[in-house]
């Protein structure tokens, strides 16, 4: 095999939309985002992956070339963390000032010319879809994830998984496949309707624990959700203790048991039979916990991926998640997706705190049934 060509770019508004309770930055969520004080999220997932890169040494790697997109799509980091002498050169391409999806096409229609035998990027799903659009699937892809959900099978697990995979693809030991290139469609946000469509297919990198696979609609296990709830009132609830209702039509489940609305993508906050709060962002949920005291948090697992934390829930930011403590985040999911899952994921964002929240979780799944299950640190890698 001879060299081995990398693109590499960034979405850096990936993600930014996740911790005030946006489910994307596509289109005008992004300047909602902005409105409601959110912070790049993506730069910082870029810098994860080339320090990775770099404690792998595959950026003086001769098998491997970088080619990387221009300023805040890719170089500026390159260039923050990388000599000038390692194996990797910038594109210079015209970009506008505020990146969009039109830049990260036109990148990629270069890197096509350049003939890149991979390409590499930081994002979410309307990032995966913008690049398939180009390429038609042909050129393999690693997703480093940066967006709110992540439901396409070309996302790496964490950053440091994203380069563990670029490594392991370049000694023969990933596999190279098609996966489903998936997003929520957006016309249906507004009605918290969670409908998702295939967008196409691409090839991709793949390797146990480095990659999760596309999101899955488990169906046929109403009566499993049915049992949870029941359970879940009868051992866990307390009218005097305030919950935060995760994501998912499982915890929806229990929000009806209880007689309260419930959206079906956000955070809601309960206390007894009574809504407190709506589709929470993380302030919303910080200041909850100043008026109430510590709440418990109820999540249920992302069908197909694993993932408790780190895909669709980013309002449980870091800070969130060190004031709350493992011992109050209660965790259900039905027999038939866990069944298809060996162990769960946690990607927080804070690889420490991804450490201290792993190891042997108990998981609610049916009525007066439970399991215990490994609970991964995605930001480990392949050191797991």
């Amino acid at each position: 095999m001879g060299i081995i060509k990398v693109g590499f770019l960034v979405n850096p508004i990936a993600g930014m939309g996740g911790a005030v309770g946006l489910k994307g930055t596509d289109g005008d969520l992004y300047f909602e985002a902005l409105r409601r004080g959110a912070k790049p999220e993506a730069p910082l997932r870029a810098l994860r992956f080339i320090r990775r890169c770099l404690s792998l040494d595959l950026l003086r790697n001769p098998r491997v070339t970088f080619i990387v997109a221009n300023g805040v799509m890719g170089c500026k980091y390159f260039r923050e963390l990388v000599p000038i002498k390692y194996n990797y050169t910038c594109l210079d391409i015209p970009r506008s000032t505020e990146t969009t999806s039109e830049d990260t096409k036109s990148c990629v229609r270069k890197f096509i010319n350049l003939g890149v035998d991979l390409i590499v990027f930081v994002g979410g799903d309307g990032t995966a879809r913008d690049i398939v659009s180009v390429t038609q699937g042909e050129v393999p892809l690693i997703g480093v994830p940066a967006g709110v959900k992540m439901y396409s099978a070309c996302f790496a697990t964490s950053p440091e998984s994203a380069a563990d995979l670029l490594n392991l693809l370049i000694t023969g030991q990933a596999l190279v496949d098609y996966g489903d290139i998936i997003d929520i469609d957006e016309r249906y946000l507004r009605s918290d309707k969670l409908v998702m469509r295939t967008y196409g297919h691409s090839l991709v990198v793949r390797h146990d624990y480095l990659t999760a696979s596309s999101k899955e609609l488990v169906k046929g296990d109403e009566e499993y959700k049915e049992g949870i709830a029941k359970y879940f009132i009868e051992e866990y609830y307390r009218d005097d203790i305030p919950y935060i209702l995760g994501p998912g039509s499982t915890v929806k489940y229990i929000a009806d048991k209880l007689g309260i609305p419930k959206t079906l993508l956000g955070f809601d906050a309960v206390l007894g039979r009574r809504l407190l709060a709506k589709d929470m962002a993380e302030r919303d949920i910080l200041g909850l916990i100043r008026t109430y005291g510590i709440p418990y948090i109820v999540l249920s697992v992302i069908g197909g991926q694993g993932f408790i934390i780190g895909r669709g829930n980013k309002q449980l930011t870091p800070r969130v998640l060190k004031l709350v403590g493992r011992d109050r985040i209660i965790v259900v999911a039905t027999k038939p997706k866990l069944s298809r899952l060996k162990y769960l994921f946690i990607e927080t964002g804070d690889p420490k705190l991804d450490e201290e929240l792993s190891g042997y979780w108990r998981v609610i799944t049916d009525y007066r049934e439970e399991v215990v299950i490994k609970v991964i640190p995605a930001s480990k890698g392949y050191k797991v």
